[in-house]
């Protein structure tokens, strides 16, 4: 029995830690959960054409990694929105070398700022496989734009973790 316990404690020192806490980012439009304390950084980056400065808050748990990036369009026209999220995706797919492996039309919420839903917003969310060097790596991500604004809420890791990407996924939430 003592056995038992001793493995039990030292598979849970293995077991990384989930600490879900709900961050809103008013100047990026969104609120989100993440499994931990955030970071975040900006840093310019060219969306085919389009000169942008992306600001990404995230966390890490183990080896997986949570991210929403956030970029301020030049202009609301659907076209600048469907070139950015088109280029956020294939940059993406392109970092882990990978192949999408599925893809969905979802519905965002989008919230006002005392917290009510007041309309949904259509994104895209895949699956994509690919590798980092000479390491397996799996993606699950969406993207979506709305107004002057672009977001990618990604999650990468060695392996697939359904239930917390899921998690991830489904908490984002813009705010107007």
């Amino acid at each position: 029995m003592a056995a038992l316990a001793t493995l039990a404690l030292a598979a849970s020192a293995c077991t990384p830690a989930w600490n879900w806490r709900e961050i809103r980012q008013p100047e990026g439009g969104y609120a989100v959960m993440l499994p931990d304390k955030p970071a975040t950084a900006s840093r310019g980056i060219d969306l085919d054409g389009l000169p942008v400065t992306m600001t990404m808050t995230g966390a890490r748990v183990g080896e997986t990694t949570f991210t929403v990036g956030v970029v301020v369009l030049p202009d609301a026209a659907a076209a600048t929105r469907d070139k950015a999220t088109a280029a956020m995706r294939l940059a993406m797919v392109r970092n882990i070398g990978g192949r999408e492996s599925a893809h969905a039309e979802v519905a965002l919420p989008v919230l006002d700022t005392g917290g009510r839903e007041v309309a949904t917003q259509p994104a895209v969310r895949i699956d994509a496989e690919g590798r980092v060097g000479e390491r397996p790596m799996h993606m699950a991500a969406q993207f979506v734009a709305r107004g002057d604004r672009a977001w990618q809420v990604v999650v990468m890791g060695r392996e697939a973790d359904p239930e917390h990407a899921s998690q991830f996924l489904d908490s984002f939430r813009i705010v107007e």
